[in-house]
């Protein structure tokens, strides 16, 4: 009896450390490279023979212009919304505020090789939740604080059609093959 949990407690301490090691061996890795685009990157210099430095220049610039696109979406949204009345310019300004902040601790974060925790990420929305309650913003739209709306699950506005409201098309689509089953 005792020499089964000598066995067991050994095997179980061997496991965990194992498994630290493979971790940090993989931090350790991982955080030599911050880019995750970096091995398509290395295969299109590879295959076409081309600099590896120029490819990894056009694949910042296409990074750079695709940013500035979803901060002009996010403004010209965010204008709308308060033309129709359902944000205040307030609202929209703060709105703005915490995507600046948002964006700059993302960075920050990059540059370091850290990448949130679950926990942490959980955390982060819990405080994002009641930052849009102090501050009498629906959380509808919090989307636009993490980037605007593309992007939201499965295609390329979510499932649920434009800024994952419901479409008709999405409805009847619904309606239709949940009654052909």
């Amino acid at each position: 009896m005792k020499k089964t949990l000598v066995v067991a407690a050994v095997t179980a301490v061997t496991g965990v450390t194992s498994l630290g090691v493979a971790g940090l061996a993989n931090a350790a890795t991982s955080s030599t490279n911050n880019d995750p685009m970096s091995s398509l990157v290395d295969a299109i210099a590879s295959k076409f023979k081309l600099n590896k430095t120029d490819v990894q220049k056009v694949f910042d610039e296409q990074r750079q212009a695709n940013q500035a696109e979803r901060e002009a979406e996010a403004k010209t949204e965010l204008a709308q919304l308060v033309t129709d009345g359902k944000l205040t310019q307030d609202q929209a300004d703060k709105i703005t505020t915490k995507r600046a902040e948002i964006q700059k601790e993302r960075e920050a974060n990059k540059a370091n090789g850290q990448r949130p925790t679950d926990t942490e990420m959980e955390t982060k929305r819990t405080a994002l939740d009641k930052w849009f309650t102090d501050n009498n913003i629906p959380t509808d739209y919090r989307y636009l604080v993490f980037g605007g709306g593309h992007g939201r699950g499965h295609g390329p506005d979510g499932d649920r059609g434009t800024r994952g409201k419901a479409t008709q098309q999405s409805t009847t689509t619904t309606k239709t093959s949940s009654t052909n089953q």
